[in-house]
């Protein structure tokens, strides 16, 4: 497969800086299927944050009806999602309709949703799947339909969709560098909140991020990395746990902040150990205002929706696209609030 990149006026590009700090983006060449959750993503094409704040969503040939099927509608992730697909929609000139399912065990719910759809007259699909294999016949009953299929957000075990999504894996990593880099050569021990057990998102930044530990930084310790619910109840029990085991800890890392929301830390450890996380929104901005928040890695869900929509669109339209898009994957601390990638974060 060839590789790809975003075509740009220069002119554009020279207009837009991104103001975030600067952070890799994993590149690589065609991979023929998925990859396995404890690896990176091979990327077709990997846009700057420049590059997407310029982008322009294509014009529809004709009066297309789009489906968004989402995991889930409760959530500033979600939502953010909407408002991008939304946005997009509005720009190509196409309807959009917007379905969830009930979270990361419903992929029934998906499949009688694109049954539905079908039936309807949908002409693509845009699909975050509430399962990594259970969300195949999905796809599978779309594409027996005819319709192209964006998967966005969280993979699916097909190498027949095109995929716009942040390599989660990569993103361990960095955040890794990230806790090295806050506490130092001299190291220490910590918690990893790793979210769902059955979600590939939360899988991905986990191995990733203990990977990384175990290849490069051996001055880190884990002490504990427990599963659990995007649920920030069952986020504190699991860190409470931890903390009776391992009382003494110098850093955490949770797959996501509103698992363990920085205000329920107790207090010994709330704004006084480095906390690294994931999700820029305006609980954690709060939270990184006051310190309760090291740094956030931005998980840039209103460009899921987007480019999403956009890239279905130009199916439709007849046009060529990258099988697999990666998102960037910007580090964000309270010097970086308010400049323009992390604003496009924000729902408006």
């Amino acid at each position: 497969m060839k590789r790809y990149r975003f075509i740009l006026p220069l002119a554009a590009i020279a207009l837009v800086a991104s103001g975030c700090t600067p952070q890799p983006t994993p590149a690589g060449g065609d991979t023929g299927k998925n990859t396995a959750l404890g690896t990176s993503i091979k990327c077709d094409a990997s846009p700057t944050q420049e590059e997407l704040l310029a982008y322009k969503t294509p014009k529809a040939k004709e009066k297309f009806n789009l489906t968004l099927m989402q995991v889930s509608s409760a959530g500033y992730y979600y939502q953010a999602i909407d408002q991008g697909a939304e946005q997009a929609a509005k720009e190509a000139g196409v309807e959009l309709v917007k379905l969830s399912a009930d979270g990361y065990a419903s992929p029934d719910l998906q499949l009688r949703q694109v049954e539905d759809a079908i039936q309807r007259g949908t002409d693509a699909i845009v699909m975050a799947p509430s399962d990594i294999q259970g969300s195949v016949p999905v796809v599978q009953q779309a594409m027996d339909a005819g319709l192209p299929v964006v998967n966005i957000s969280s993979e699916v075990a097909s190498d027949k969709v095109h995929m716009v999504m942040q390599d989660d894996y990569s993103f361990g990593q960095l955040a890794a560098d990230r806790v090295a880099e806050v506490v130092g050569e001299k190291g220490g021990t910590g918690i990893i909140i790793a979210g769902p057990a059955n979600a590939t998102w939360s899988q991905r930044r986990a191995e990733g991020f203990q990977d990384r530990v175990k290849d490069k930084y051996p001055e880190l310790k884990v002490a504990a990395a427990p599963t659990q619910n995007v649920d920030p109840a069952e986020g504190l029990r699991s860190f409470e746990d931890a903390i009776q085991a391992t009382p003494k800890i110098d850093w955490i890392f949770s797959v996501h902040y509103f698992i363990l929301q920085p205000a329920s830390l107790p207090s010994e450890y709330r704004g006084k150990v480095p906390y690294v996380s994931a999700g820029y929104e305006p609980d954690s901005i709060a939270a990184l205002k006051d310190g309760t928040l090291d740094s956030v890695f931005g998980l840039a869900p209103r460009w899921m929706g987007k480019l999403g929509v956009a890239y279905a669109v130009a199916q439709l339209n007849g046009e060529e696209i990258p099988r697999i898009t990666c998102i960037p994957i910007p580090l964000l601390t309270s010097e970086d609030i308010d400049q323009p990638f992390a604003t496009e974060e924000l729902i408006p």
